[in-house]
């Protein structure tokens, strides 16, 4: 009986601990997203998750059951009614930290979001341009506002991501403030997948719990229309660029699904033989190699008798820790400050290359965050619990002028209809997904709905996005 009173007592805290452990960890912004990960291969994880697992949970938790057995034992208050109890409330308390009872709620609730406000691209009248512009887009992990100067609108001192703030004082940028702020987080867009699908589909990233696992051969949002297609169609040549396994957060299926042409990965590399066959850097490759090679693929890209579409998702600003590179430097207090500094000199850099190459006026170049940063604790340690995070962006080459650039609530499902008409392409209505093209002065779902209330019907069941979408 006393293995399985720890045993009880073991599970007990595991449960809170790990809760804890996953929303400090990760940033957890919705039970939707532990939903989709099942769903999914974690192949290509970073191990160092695992690890720090087995260390701040589980030898955690063991730890404390035992002390609390012998505690419970020593004053003679231990019985099952006691270990039933402290399982009861370990359950409700972790559960309420990883927000489980509200997705249990919606799961009864119902909204038609979608059957008011999509906008079906395959019903929307996209007229392209006669002169068809490249698209690069720089997807930085974890970029947002909030790492900038007080000053211009961020929660630091200084200016982390200096070099990118002048970029974007010299381009074009959407914010939310009238300073430099950017897009909001709602349901089902606040990690890598999620953030991608909402900016290329305009739809949020919510698998519903009974739908079956994803494989190669499934069908992934098979009656979405995506970026990827539009351009594909168009005669685009589409290349994602990534320094990790694509096949992590169900990112692959995506691609495959919707006209990427090429994905560039961790994988890819190494059969490639652009790494050795043992060349593993924290998700894969760091984000040196990550440039270095996005400048060769882009290169060849431009050889073509097609325009591209290259996409490059950088990893080195990847929660919790980052990746410390050989140019590492400590100029601030925090690990991550430095190492997001660092990043944004390696994107500047590289946005300087992208200059110097005869392909640069006929390219327009998307800079933006994937999501908010899921570094919960550093973020919790260095800013302001009430600072108002959103993510950041500039268009570069933009092939239209917007009516207003400030004040404009907005969220990632609104870059798809504004990078394509970056890319100067006339969009009937202004709207496509859930999207609004924020180049025009149509209202956002946002800014018609509200965010919270956009967010609730988001987290709701939609009978439209199951059969027409998923």
């Amino acid at each position: 009986m006393e293995i399985l009173d720890v045993l009880f007592l073991f599970i007990s805290f595991l449960m809170i601990i790990s809760a804890d452990w996953a929303c400090g960890y990760f940033g957890l912004s919705c039970f939707e997203q532990i939903v989709f990960h099942l769903k999914v291969p974690l192949e290509g994880t970073n191990k160092e998750f695992i690890y720090d697992f087995f260390k701040l949970c589980f030898l955690k938790a063991l730890l404390l059951a035992i002390a609390a057995f012998f505690i419970l034992h020593f004053f003679n208050i231990a019985g099952n009614l006691i270990l039933i109890l402290i399982f009861i409330i370990s359950l409700i308390i972790s559960g309420q930290r990883i927000k489980i009872w509200g997705y249990i709620f919606n799961l009864f609730r119902k909204s038609d979001i979608y059957e008011k406000y999509y906008a079906d691209p395959k019903k929307v009248e996209i007229i392209p341009p006669l002169k068809k512009m490249n698209l690069i887009t720089i997807y930085v992990e974890s970029l947002e506002n909030t790492f900038m100067a007080k000053k211009d609108g961020g929660d630091y001192e200084s200016d982390l991501i200096a070099p990118l703030s002048k970029i974007r004082k010299e381009n074009i940028f959407f914010s939310h403030n009238d300073k430099m702020g950017g897009a909001k987080i709602v349901s089902g867009t606040g990690w890598t997948t999620g953030g991608i699908i909402a900016q290329t589909a305009g739809i949020p990233l919510l698998i519903p719990l009974g739908h079956k696992r994803f494989k190669d051969e499934s069908d992934f949002l098979k009656g979405t229309t995506t970026l990827y297609d539009i351009l594909k169609k168009d005669g685009y040549y589409n290349e994602f660029i990534i320094g990790s396994n694509a096949y992590f957060g169900g990112r692959k299926f995506y691609f495959d699904k919707h006209n990427i042409d090429l994905i560039f990965d961790h994988p890819y590399a190494i059969k490639n033989h652009y790494l050795k066959d043992d060349y593993h850097i924290f998700w894969g490759f760091e984000d040196e190699k990550l440039f270095t090679f996005a400048k060769e693929e882009i290169i060849k890209a431009a050889k073509r008798n097609e325009p591209f579409n290259i996409s490059i998702l950088t990893v080195d600003t990847h929660h919790p820790k980052g990746y410390k590179g050989k140019d590492y430097q400590e100029i601030y207090p925090e690990r991550l400050s430095n190492i997001i500094a660092l990043e944004a000199i390696k994107v500047a850099e590289f946005v300087e290359w992208l200059k110097k190459q005869p392909f640069y006026e006929d390219s327009v170049i998307l800079i933006t965050g994937d999501h908010t940063s899921m570094a919960q604790t550093y973020i919790s340690k260095t800013y302001n619990k009430d600072y108002d995070r959103t993510i950041f962006n500039t268009y570069i080459n933009a092939q239209r002028k917007p009516v207003t650039t400030k004040d404009r609530l907005f969220t990632s499902f609104d870059y798809f209809p504004t990078t394509l008409s970056a890319l100067g392409y006339e969009i009937k209505g202004h709207k496509l997904g859930l999207g609004t093209d924020l180049f025009s002065d149509e209202k956002t779902l946002a800014e018609t709905l509200g965010l919270e209330v956009l967010d609730k019907e988001l987290r709701k069941q939609s009978a439209y996005f199951k059969k027409h979408l998923l």
